[in-house]
């Protein structure tokens, strides 16, 4: 949920399609929960320009980075089963992986 690759994805399914004319038929999807809400929130310049490289790194817009990795948490939060436990660990792993390759190139 959230990870690079799925914004990668979305992001190139919308590139590839957005000179096609929409279809008569063509219906909205609505994800989530319903409509979205704008939060603003206050961080120091120095990690801000951190999750800005973070984000260039993976190739994801900041705020995409951001809103995964703070749903990503939620979803950590709230979890009970046995699946959404193997889910984050299966994100944390990633997660690690890319630091270690940050640290090996370091």
């Amino acid at each position: 949920m959230g990870t690079p690759d799925d914004v990668r994805l979305v992001q190139a399914e919308a590139e590839a399609s957005r000179d096609r004319p929409i279809t008569r038929d063509a219906k909205g999807e609505r994800r989530g929960a319903g409509r979205s809400i704008v939060q603003s929130v206050r961080l120091p310049a120095d990690a801000f320009v951190e999750i800005e490289h973070y984000a260039e790194e993976a190739g994801v817009p900041t705020s995409a980075l951001i809103r995964g990795w703070i749903l990503h948490a939620l979803a950590a939060e709230r979890s009970s089963s046995l699946k959404d436990a193997i889910d984050h660990l299966v994100g944390e792993t990633e997660r690690l992986r890319r630091i270690a390759a940050r640290t090996d190139v370091a």
